[in-house]
């Protein structure tokens, strides 16, 4: 991957694994307040991370920094999942994220 920075004239010290995420140019908003509100939204933001490159430091990031919403396609609160706001997720959806989240 460093290979591919350099070629782009980027200094692969100067990524971060959040750069990388296909999130990173939506709505924050969608990750928080309105993940919990709204079921349809919920699954379309559940899909963009399942499909995300980062989807293992993303959830790390949230579960050590005890946060609150959206990290790696799982709703936390204070680090720890939320039953409630991932009631809508199948079976086969928390099958996927467990394999991405290592």
């Amino acid at each position: 991957m460093s290979d591919y920075f350099s070629s782009k004239g980027i200094d692969s010290k100067d990524i971060r694994w959040w750069h990388l995420a296909s999130c990173k140019s939506m709505n924050v908003n969608w990750f928080f307040d309105d993940y919990e509100s709204d079921q349809v939204l919920a699954k379309q933001i559940d899909n963009v991370c399942i499909s995300c490159p980062v989807i293992k430091f993303c959830y790390k990031e949230g579960i050590d920094n005890k946060s609150q919403g959206v990290w790696g396609g799982v709703y936390v609160k204070y680090g720890k999942p939320k039953k409630q706001y991932n009631a809508h997720k199948t079976t086969e959806v928390w099958k996927k994220l467990k394999k991405l989240h290592g």
